[in-house]
């Protein structure tokens, strides 16, 4: 990392209320601390130019408190990126003062370092944990870490999102819902279609594609769901 962090201070790149977009807490309320570095980088991520600045601990909280009295209540606060699993030294110590105020902590997560939450699980309320096609996210591919992630996860409320593009293998696609059906069958499974130049509901090509991914998960017992970007389609953060 370029700004490795400690128990007293991260980098972060923005903490502000918003309406949840992605998921099956699509539109609730949520106060968003975001992170500033990842470890992968999606085809995809639009969060790749967000520079982040030094926070120390007290500044989270009291920022976090502030946001409360003035724009709460929050469903959850949601510790996004980035990846906030490479926060996690921060993390156990910011998670424990979120609970004495009587927070809910979502987790939002790309679903590949599972030893980082084995460290901070038992103070989660909701993981929202990513599967990566590599055919989407141009990346490696991280099906044995999700397998590990989602063991570890899968005692907490969770959910899995699948980013997906015109460019999805429907082989790999299947490998990561046999994953699923054996480690967690109750998870729910939310696809996002995304598309180059319009947002990927909008994608007719796309959605045909999303429905039959939906088929395929569904013969594995899964709840599979097609949810497109709610915040994009508000035009907020």
């Amino acid at each position: 990392m370029l700004h490795p962090p400690s128990a007293n201070s991260a980098r972060i790149s923005e903490i502000f209320s918003s309406l949840q977009g992605e998921g099956t807490h699509l539109g609730e309320r949520h106060l968003f601390v975001r992170f500033e570095e990842c470890h992968i980088h999606c085809n995809y991520c639009d969060e790749l130019d967000k520079p982040g600045t030094d926070y120390r601990l007290e500044e989270v909280l009291g920022q976090i408190l502030k946001l409360e009295a003035e724009e709460g209540p929050h469903r959850f606060v949601s510790l996004t990126g980035g990846e906030p699993l490479l926060y996690v030294s921060f993390l156990k110590a910011l998670i424990p003062r979120l609970k004495e105020h009587g927070f809910r902590v979502y987790l939002e997560t790309n679903g590949i370092l599972w030893q980082a939450l084995e460290d901070v699980v038992g103070w989660c309320d909701c993981i929202a944990m990513d599967m990566k096609p590599a055919s989407v996210t141009k990346e490696a591919n991280y099906d044995k870490e999700h397998r590990r992630f989602l063991a570890v996860a899968k005692s907490k409320q969770t959910f899995v999102k699948i980013i997906v593009s015109r460019d999805i293998f429907f082989t790999e696609f299947e490998s990561q819902m046999r994953i699923i059906a054996e480690m967690a069958p109750h998870v729910p499974v939310v696809l996002v279609p995304i598309s180059d130049d319009i947002e990927g509901h909008e994608n007719p090509e796309l959605m045909r594609i999303m429905g039959e991914l939906q088929r395929i998960g569904a013969r594995y017992g899964l709840d599979v769901r097609i949810v497109p970007r709610f915040h994009k389609i508000l035009g907020i953060r």
